[in-house]
This record gives structure tokens, C-alpha cells and sequence, in this order.
């Protein structure tokens, strides 16, 4: 079965890029550009399921109290000033 054909427009800075990243590799742009829309929704969907397991964590009542957030981050921020004047 043949694959869909996608058209769509780039600015002309992006081919240029393209186009030298695809000589610099000896590979041609749509080997490229179906990596990086490989990776691209590979790291979407990352970041859309973990919204989702989120959620549903809140829903389900499992929530961290906000002075506990603030605490550990005071806690990691005078870590780091402590280490910095220590050097």
C-alpha cells in the first residue's frame, strides 16, 4: 500500500538548512524531514500521555499540597547556594 502524500510549505531559511544538512549526510531531505516528524511526535505524544496519567492522578484525589512543593524547591534552591559559596 502506498504511503500518503503530505505537501506542505517551508520557509526558505529551513531548506536551506535542509538541503545542507541532506549533502552533509549524503542523504536526501525526506529521509530527513521523516526523522525529525518521527521525533517530534514521538516526544509530543510523550508529553501528551504524561498531561493524561496527570490528570488522572488528580481525579483520583492523589495531589502533592503546594506548601510541600514550595518547601522542596526552597530546600533544592539553598542546596545550590550553599554549593555555589562553598566553592
Amino acid at each position: 500500500m502506498a504511503s500518503p502524500v503530505l505537501s506542505f510549505r517551508l520557509d526558505e531559511e529551513l531548506v536551506t538548512q535542509l538541503d545542507k544538512l541532506a549533502e552533509a549526510t549524503d542523504r536526501d531531505r525526506l529521509y530527513h524531514v521523516k526523522r525529525a516528524m518521527a521525533r517530534y511526535l514521538e516526544a509530543e505524544s510523550w508529553h501528551l500521555q504524561a498531561i493524561e496519567v496527570g490528570i488522572e492522578a488528580a481525579d483520583a484525589g492523589k495531589l502533592t499540597d503546594l506548601a510541600a512543593v514550595k518547601a522542596k524547591w526552597v530546600s533544592r534552591a539553598k542546596n545550590r547556594t550553599d554549593r555555589s559559596s562553598a566553592e
